[in-house]
Order: structure tokens, then sequence, then C-alpha cells
């Protein structure tokens, strides 16, 4: 699991990216969830990899696997690609 410096670092980058102020924002992160979801086409199975930030007062943020963030924050987590999890929880704030 990572720390809530982590949190910070990771919520800084996605304030940048969309261009709000975080404003302690971190503090308001309840969970982040690394998910797979799959899908059936057919015969072709369609994998879609993300990761969830999750806040306190019920909204939340899709990190998309093409996103630099996610590759930031499966770095830090050392996720694989390959994992067969369809859900790991990386953060959880203990205070709720």
């Amino acid at each position: 699991m990572i720390t809530i410096n982590d949190v910070k670092q990771i919520i800084s980058k996605l304030s940048l990216e969309k261009g709000i102020s975080d404003d302690n924002l971190s503090e308001d992160v309840s969970e982040i969830v690394y998910r797979v979801d799959v899908f059936e086409c057919g015969d072709t199975p369609i994998i879609d990899r993300h990761i969830d930030i999750e806040y306190s007062f019920g909204d939340y943020c899709e990190i998309r696997e093409d996103n630099p963030l996610f590759q930031f924050i499966s770095t830090l987590c050392n996720l694989s690609l390959g994992q067969k999890e369809e859900e790991i929880i990386l953060y959880q704030n203990d205070d709720e």
C-alpha cells in the first residue's frame, strides 16, 4: 500500500493535469484502487485497466491506462500489467 505522502504526489500531478488547485485534496482521498475489467466481445476479451481515485465526498476520478499518471502510480506500487487480480486497493484512508 502507498503512503499519504505518495497520495499527495499523485494528487499534485492530477491537479496539474486537470488545471485545478489541489487545496489539500489529498486529505479527501478515501481510496485508490487498481481495477481490471474484462469484457467479452465475441471470442475476443477486451481488457480495461484503470486506477480509481475515490474521494470521501462521493466523487471519483478514473485514471486510464494510457495516461502518464497511470504509469507513475503503477511504478510507485510495482504493479504489473499481467496481474490477475481484478481489484487491488493501493491506498485506504484509515480515518474513515
